[in-house]
């Protein structure tokens, strides 16, 4: 993919170097009868393209993105981030702050230099490809003769780590982010396999936020409920028992676990594990170690991770771990993409246990399914890029009204925001054809392991 630079260090720092150099106007010069507006003007113009360039460089704004990992890293920008964390009514002004205005005669540096800002207070966050990558895998090679965690064993044993600190009481569209999750887990468990056991582990629950409750909040990890057949009153007296509270001990939760686990070894069980997070890990621990030793132990569990509502620095954590794990890593914003990764398993279990007597069946579902999450993350990777680029548009427009930035400028500035977005598409589409390319390999992989798997002769 061609390679696009919209800011030449070297010639910003010439143009500061030569603005720095330049000294100010000395009004007391001005002849007494120059009106007063005009020197103040002449003022306000010698000073403003040091001041503009000078505040922005200090920034260290983050880099426009180039490359496609750029892209999937760039994260949501302060406008996004302060509407998911509730502040709903924020507008782009109040977060632009008192940038002074561009110069009329603004270089092309210049004016990039100042898209780099609006870029970075307007950003939205583009879908991780690696998600989709981790989704194909968890279905079509999910079967016995490709992974032997995989199959359906004599015993059958799923547990729920839910995250239970302070951040999950937050507002999610009229209720919390912890009664949607408590609702979905519900459900999901409820339509476990009559066979399976079922257990719920939750952390961070007691105490508070404060660094007073640190110690209390992050052992605060227990089996609410204890792992057995699901009995729906029982599970629902347990969820009732907790609310969001404290800190956040991701790895004290894996390790918690993992002794749970004892005695319940891979050779003669299935153990699938979820962990629903929003947050990063707050209590010292290392939760990606943590997740790599329970996965390397001889339990051999499948360590499946949900980020909700959780930010890029959350993400990125949790997407750590479930690639240690071995497992699948899924980020959603709400209930319903909660469920949706809970009804993936429920029909995935099924296939487990169904895949010695409808394999082809299983083979042509498996395709369908990764087909679909392919062009979901499609739709949704051109859907956020389109957004981004309308809400820098809007910004740009409230910064001309302001006058910020002249009319002259709003077309230039406006084609920086469309090369940025054309880029964004082009990336977006790369992703897909080579997500559908590694999904056709992947069934023709499946279609082979089914004909070797077939007695002789048949």
């Amino acid at each position: 993919m061609k390679k696009k630079s919209w800011l030449s260090i070297l010639a910003l720092s010439m143009a500061l170097a030569a603005c720095q150099g330049e000294e100010e106007t000395d009004t007391s010069q001005q002849a007494q009868d120059e009106p007063v507006e005009e020197v103040e003007q002449e003022e306000e113009v010698a000073a403003e393209p040091e001041s503009v360039l000078a505040e922005l460089e200090e920034m260290n704004l983050p880099a426009l993105p180039e490359e496609p990992q750029d892209f999937v890293q760039q994260g949501n920008g302060l406008l996004q981030s302060e509407k998911e964390n509730g502040n709903e009514e924020i507008e782009f002004l109040e977060l632009f702050g008192d940038v002074p205005a561009l110069p009329e005669d603004a270089t092309q540096e210049e004016m990039a230099l100042y898209y780099q800002y609006i870029h970075n207070i307007t950003r939205v966050q583009l879908p991780d490809p690696s998600g989709v990558l981790d989704m194909a895998r968890f279905d079509m090679e999910g079967m016995p003769e490709a992974d032997p965690r995989y199959e359906f064993k004599e015993n059958y044993n799923i547990e729920v780590i839910l995250d239970a600190s302070g951040s999950m009481g937050a507002d999610a569209g009229g209720e919390t982010r912890m009664e949607q999750a408590k609702r979905e887990i519900q459900s999901f468990l409820s339509s476990a396999p009559e066979e399976a056991n079922v257990s719920l582990r939750v952390y961070g629950h007691e105490g508070t936020g404060d660094d007073a409750d640190k110690e209390m909040s992050c052992s605060a990890i227990e089996e609410v409920y204890e792992r057995g057949s699901y009995d729906e009153a029982a599970f629902q007296e347990a969820l009732d028992k907790f609310e969001p509270a404290g800190w956040t001990p991701v790895a004290g939760a894996l390790e918690s676990a993992a002794e749970s686990f004892e005695g319940l070894d891979g050779e003669k069980n299935t153990n699938l594990i979820y962990l629903v997070s929003d947050g990063i890990e707050t209590c010292d621990g290392n939760p990606v170690e943590a997740a790599k030793s329970f996965a390397g132990s001889n339990i051999s569990p499948i360590i499946n991770v949900i980020g909700f509502n959780a930010d890029s620095e959350a993400q990125q954590q949790l997407k750590d771990v479930a690639k240690e794990a071995g497992g699948a890593y899924a980020n959603v914003n709400n209930a319903e993409g909660l469920r949706s990764e809970f009804e993936r398993t429920e029909d995935i279990l099924q296939e487990w246990k169904q895949w010695r007597v409808g394999a082809r069946n299983d083979r042509n579902w498996t395709s369908v399914h990764a087909t679909m999450d392919i062009n979901n993350f499609s739709i949704a990777w051109q859907n956020n890029a389109r957004a981004q680029v309308n809400s820098e548009y809007n910004a740009m427009s409230q910064l001309m009204d302001e006058g910020k930035i002249t009319y002259d400028q709003l077309g230039p500035m406006k084609d920086l925001a469309t090369a940025n977005f054309d880029l964004a598409r082009e990336t977006g589409s790369a992703f897909y054809e080579e997500l559908q390319r590694m999904k056709e390999e992947g069934v023709e992989g499946m279609d082979q392991m089914i004909e070797d798997s077939k007695p002789d002769g048949e």
